[in-house]
């Protein structure tokens, strides 16, 4: 059986940065079309599932972190949720096929290369049609999110905390190769502007609408 899930990519996230997609993976499938109303079978993971793991492979982190001897725990719990989001992406993709509806497979780590051949010509990069910020789960951090995209690219991220509509307000903030992560270290209490932009070897693609936040 082929591997459609970009598993790698995964297992190379931080325990944040993981436990940030089973979070984020659990809040739009508690929306989709194949969870929603629908009996899942007990083998399918859930929303619930998603959500309680992530949250253990935080505490996991935490302890391996303090003790090393818990370090076995942390690699169980990553490996645990890996599993999980692999097998609810599994569902969603059986669902997509047997609706005909691959539409159904936006929002999830589905690695599409090989569904369909894919051209060598590195195309210019789109305006991103989803980006979401929300509170992190510590003071001054937020939790970043953007539509999945083809091929080799860099997400950049910029900050504004003036007028958005001055091109000179925006700074750098973060460049990141995967569609959920998070930025720690922020001024808490203040007013702030997002965009993102994808970037890759064929140029930069435009900016995405304006997300504005109060950093708590």
């Amino acid at each position: 059986m082929s591997e459609p899930f970009d598993i790698t990519g995964l297992k190379d996230l931080s325990d944040g940065d993981l436990a940030l997609c089973g979070e984020t993976l659990a809040d739009h499938l508690e929306e989709h079309p194949a969870y929603k109303g629908q009996t899942i079978p007990i083998c399918i993971p859930g929303p619930g599932n998603l959500r309680e793991e992530a949250q253990d492979i935080k505490h996991a982190s935490n302890a391996a972190r303090l003790d090393p001897s818990k370090e076995p725990l942390r690699q169980e719990k990553r490996e645990k949720i890996i599993n999980s989001i692999k097998f609810s992406c599994q569902y969603v993709v059986m669902f997509a096929t047997h609706t005909n509806d691959p539409s159904q497979l936006e929002g999830v780590p589905v690695n599409r290369q090989q569904k369909a051949p894919r051209s060598t010509t590195v195309k210019l990069p789109k305006k991103f049609n989803k980006f979401k910020v929300s509170h992190g789960d510590r003071s001054g951090g937020v939790k970043m999110y953007v539509n999945s995209w083809e091929g080799k690219a860099s997400v950049d991220v910029q900050i504004c905390y003036g007028n958005p509509a001055q091109e000179d307000s925006w700074q750098a903030l973060k460049m990141s190769h995967y569609c959920h992560f998070t930025v720690d270290g922020l001024e808490p209490a203040r007013r702030a502007y997002f965009r993102a932009r994808l970037i890759n070897d064929a140029g930069v693609g435009p900016w995405s609408e304006v997300v504005e936040l109060i950093i708590i």
